[in-house]
Parts: C-alpha cells; sequence; structure tokens
C-alpha cells in the first residue's frame, strides 16, 4: 500500500493543506509544535478512526473551527512484490479513496471511494499502518489496557470479523455488569446471568483465541527484529496472560474452551455479584514482556516494565511494531504504511544505527518525523524531505 495524496482541512493546526507523497520515504522535518506529529495523526486517524493518543476526536479539531475534514488517496497493490518500485505501483495498483469528517457536535462521516460507511467494521482495516511514537512506550511501561489496545488494532486492521466480536462482548459484558448491580440490590433474579453469560462466553472466547493465535505470530517476528536492534545481545519473550481463571483456555479446543470459561463465570457469580462487576474474561488480558540480558557473565531474566532503561524500553516498542507490520503483512499479503515519530529518541548509538539499518530494508513506504536532517539524510536514501512549519508544508 501507499498514500499517494493527502488533504488535510482544520485539522489541529492545519487550515487548508494538500501534499503529494511521491516517494517510499518521506522526512518530515520542522521544528516542535509545527505540525510534524500532526501530520502523521491524520494519516493513522484514516487508517484507524482514531488518535494515536487518547485525545477525544473534538480535539482534533482546529481552534475556534467547528469541524475537520481529512482525505486520502490510496495505492492498494494485490501482491507486496509489486511495491517495489513506486512508478510500478501507480500503474498495477487499483485506487482507494478514504474521507472523514468529524463536527463539534459528535456526527462523523466515513466514504469509502465516495461512498457512505455505516458501520466502523467496514472502515477499518481498508487503510493498513503501523505507528511508532512516543505513545507506543506504554506497551512496555503502560497498563494491561494499553497492550489490549494494541493487539485489538492489529486485529481490527487483519480483519473485520475481530471487531465485531470485541463489539458484542463489550455490549454484553456492559449489560452484565449492571444486572450483577441489580441481582446484588435484590432487583433481579440471579438466574437471568445465564443468557449473559452464554452470550459472552462465545464471543470471549473467539476474542481469546485470536488474540493467542496472533500473539504467536508477533512473538516470532518480535524476537527476530530485537535480536536485530540490539546486534543479538539481548532476547526478548511475549507471554500471553489471561486471568488466572482463565489459565490455559488458549491451548485447548474452542468446545472446551466455552466450557472452561462457562465454569470460571460460575465460580466466580458470587464474587462478582458483590462487587457487580465480570472478573473473568478477555477484558482483563495481558500480556508479559520479560527481557533477557547478560551481565559480568550472568544471565538475567527480568519482566520488562520494571527493569528495563528507557532505551531498553524503546527498542522493545519498536520491536514489536515492526512484528505488527510483518503479522500484517503475512496475514493480509498487504504491506503497511510505517509512521515513524521520533524514533531515535533515547538510543544509544548502537540501538540507532541498527535501527537505521533495519529501515533500509522494509520495503514499506515510511514517514518520518525530525527536527534534524543531517542524520537521515547520511543513513536514508532516495527520500523526500516535506519542511513543516505553522501547519504549512514545503
Amino acid at each position: 500500500m501507499r498514500l499517494d495524496h493527502l488533504v488535510l482541512r482544520n485539522f489541529r493546526n492545519y487550515v487548508d493543506c494538500e501534499v503529494d507523497f511521491p516517494n517510499r520515504v518521506n522526512l518530515i522535518i520542522g521544528g516542535n509544535a509545527q505540525g510534524k506529529t500532526s501530520l502523521l495523526e491524520a494519516i493513522y486517524f484514516l487508517s484507524t478512526a482514531k488518535s494515536h493518543r487518547t485525545y477525544p476526536d473534538n480535539e482534533l479539531i482546529r481552534h475556534n473551527e467547528d469541524w475537520f475534514y481529512l482525505k486520502g488517496i490510496i495505492a492498494c497493490s494485490d501482491k507486496d512484490d509489486s511495491c517495489t518500485d513506486p512508478d510500478e505501483i501507480g500503474i498495477q495498483s487499483d485506487l482507494m479513496t478514504l474521507e472523514v469528517s468529524n463536527q463539534l457536535n459528535g456526527r462523523k462521516r466515513f466514504k469509502l471511494n465516495s461512498h457512505l460507511q455505516k458501520k466502523l467494521s467496514q472502515w477499518i482495516g481498508q487503510f493498513k499502518v503501523v505507528f511508532f511514537s512516543p505513545e507506543s512506550l506504554t506497551l512496555v511501561k503502560g497498563s494491561p489496557a494499553d497492550r489490549r489496545r494494541f493487539i485489538d488494532l492489529l486485529l481490527f486492521q487483519i480483519g473485520s470479523t475481530y471487531l465485531k466480536h470485541l463489539q458484542n462482548y463489550q455490549s454484553v459484558l456492559k449489560q452484565r455488569n449492571e444486572l450483577l448491580k441489580q441481582i446484588r440490590s435484590k432487583q433481579a433474579n440471579v438466574k437471568l446471568l445465564e443468557a449473559w453469560d452464554t452470550l459472552l462466553v462465545e464471543d470471549g472466547v473467539a476474542i481469546i483465541q485470536a488474540r493467542s493465535e496472533t500473539l504467536d505470530q508477533l512473538k516470532v517476528h518480535a524476537q527476530a527484529k530485537h535480536a536485530e536492534l540490539t546486534g543479538d545481545c539481548e532476547k526478548l519473550e511475549l507471554i500471553y496472560q489471561p486471568p488466572a481463571i482463565l489459565t490455559g483456555i488458549d491451548s485447548v479446543s474452542r468446545s472446551e474452551a466455552v466450557e472452561q470459561f462457562r465454569k470460571a463465570l460460575n465460580t466466580s457469580r458470587d464474587n462478582d455479584i458483590l462487587r457487580g462487576t465480570t472478573s473473568a474474561g478477555p477484558h482483563r488480558d495481558d500480556f508479559k514482556l520479560v527481557l533477557e540480558t547478560q551481565w559480568e557473565g550472568t544471565i538475567l531474566r527480568e519482566e520488562a516494565k520494571p527493569f528495563s532503561s528507557q532505551g531498553q524500553q524503546r527498542t522493545i516498542a519498536l520491536a514489536l511494531k515492526l512484528a505488527e507490520l510483518e503479522v500484517m503483512r503475512q496475514t493480509t499479503h498487504k504491506t503497511p504504511i510505517v509512521l515513524l515519530d521520533d524514533v531515535l529518541s533515547e538510543l544509544d548509538e548502537v540501538r540507532s544505527t541498527f535501527l537505521l539499518e533495519l529501515l533500509q530494508d522494509l520495503n514499506a513506504q515510511t514517514f518520518i518525523t525530525s527536527t534534524h536532517l543531517d542524520v537521515w539524510m547520511r543513513e536514508v536514501k532516495d527520500c523526500r524531505v516535506l519542511t513543516v512549519k505553522n501547519g504549512q508544508i514545503d
């Protein structure tokens, strides 16, 4: 995939901007608060209908305006091999047009090739993007919800079925929690839980097994990318962690998983009623990141979150993002666009060198932001330099 053309209107500090991207590598250069990150944020929004940050959508609207509009024209290739030459892409690929608008009153409109998309599942995954930013460090040092969000967004871009399962699950979970509170206050009969449990289990098992399978794929690529970024001096491990009461559910058949989940809900029922919330299910999932290093001949194997340095955390996050690209490419046979915001910060010279070498072989359209041009011009070939100042691109 390749983004050929982008339009931004009233988005962040952009008033009315149109820009073409004829090159595979695009360097976005500018000072702080000029619009570099906002440009990448706009591209990401076209893909996921979300900001990579946690801002409400209304905060993306330019100050003193009441709407924003984004449009992207994307070249979609049937085979990744046809993406090696930008000119060749234009000939061999169909063009896809994505448009999104948002108003202060909360009304959003998504269009694919001028056709209004009524469901988010019809939109997400059409245009595939991998985004690394300083916020990506929450993959290592953030909460389980941050890591669930990462794997969920990856699965959204792989296919629409997972999004439907997750939407159904979240809706049923909300209803079940409300019923638990009513049962606690003697306003409802406990037998009513059985119907909700059946619905929760069906979608919950689908979510758990999809996450587990995708994490297995992700682990293979993340370990390989991490080894490249560290010169084989460190080893990364990913361990899927469903709630303790559901341990092992990801490694059994679907029918066994359904039965195990149902038993877990029955076991925790009294406690759930007491607390008014559901304690077992994929909404409690996490995956642990373990880093293996050597210190004076001794092998140390420690969880990354409490024990890794800033540089190690950034390296792990980068490895996960590069692995995300490979999983998408392998699963969908489409190469996503790669967005790298402030990617070299906190990396020492050795890790920076390994990363720059790795980026040369991505075989994906890449957008890189930086305040300094020199290091990138020395290392990256055949790139286009775009200068951003006060929401204007030259």
